[in-house]
């Protein structure tokens, strides 16, 4: 990053890496998969990138929005939850130059990540959650019109390397190489139009980012059983409380079982949860 030089991962390899989620696009098309798509007749593509257990990669209402969204020509949609907060990790839909588009929050200076409206809520509150449709037919063109195709971001990183002069392998402790990567929601601002569906934080995003305190294994584990628990006690099953109204028991509800509350209804369940139970449906 100092010199401008390309660092090598071994003797004689230059070191590389991915190039975002945005090279997805390039990969589909490449590897074949869009025009394999083409012929089977699949017109569009459900897409998501983090890891997270609540995502709905076949929501009838979703699907429907963006198919008969005339607008946008049923190039691009996305789903967003209202930001938890001015801190969260989370990029935010918002106008730029004109265009919808995704600000990432290491980019979202702060006096506008923390802006507020009258009434007290966030000014800029609409959180990406990285879940989208796309059209084969739009995807085809991100990939091979030269005019038509995501930009680069640069993203300083720690990247291990060969050391030149020693030989030996540097694991550095800083960030010292640059890395090029592309956004697939950069590909927002392409659409002719787009449209952004506000959905339930609770039914669709409990994401897995690090290893404890927010967005954790724990933290993802707990809203599992938050939306297990209201889908229950939808469908009349007795869920145990704690004092703070959160479910006192550990729940799993299998997409094989249901992907929403409906879902449930019909099916063979407990009348009633134990208190403390783990219970996997």
């Amino acid at each position: 990053m100092k010199t401008g030089r390309l660092l090598l991962s071994g003797k004689g390899e230059v070191a590389t890496n991915p190039d975002g989620h945005g090279g997805c696009v390039r990969a589909l098309h490449q590897s074949g998969a869009l025009a394999e798509m083409r012929r089977r007749g699949v017109e569009q593509v459900s897409y998501f990138q983090v890891d997270n257990p609540h995502v709905r990669v076949l929501d009838p209402v979703f699907l429907g929005l963006h198919a008969g969204a005339v607008d946008s020509s049923a190039e691009m949609s996305s789903k967003m939850v209202v930001r938890a907060g001015p801190d969260e990790k989370v990029g935010v839909f918002c106008r730029v130059s004109g265009k919808l588009g995704v600000v990432e929050y290491s980019d979202m200076p702060a006096s506008l990540a923390g802006e507020r409206r009258p009434d007290g809520k966030l000014a800029y509150n609409a959180g990406s959650i990285a879940i989208h449709v796309m059209s084969v037919e739009f995807l085809g063109r991100l990939a091979t019109d030269p005019a038509f195709s995501l930009e680069f971001h640069r993203a300083e990183k720690k990247v291990p390397y060969v050391d030149v002069e020693s030989g030996r392998l540097v694991a550095p402790e800083k960030n010292n190489a640059v890395k090029l990567e592309r956004f697939v929601f950069d590909a927002l601002g392409l659409c002719r139009e787009s449209i952004v569906v506000e959905t339930d934080r609770v039914e669709e995003f409990a994401p897995i980012k690090n290893a404890t305190g927010v967005d954790s294994v724990e933290s993802s584990k707990a809203l599992q059983t938050e939306r297990a628990a209201r889908w229950l006690r939808a469908n009349g099953v007795e869920v145990p409380t704690k004092a703070n109204g959160s479910a006192d028991c550990v729940l799993e509800i299998s997409a094989r079982t249901a992907t929403c509350a409906e879902e449930l209804r019909g099916k063979t369940l407990p009348r009633v949860i134990e208190r403390g139970a783990r219970v996997a449906l």
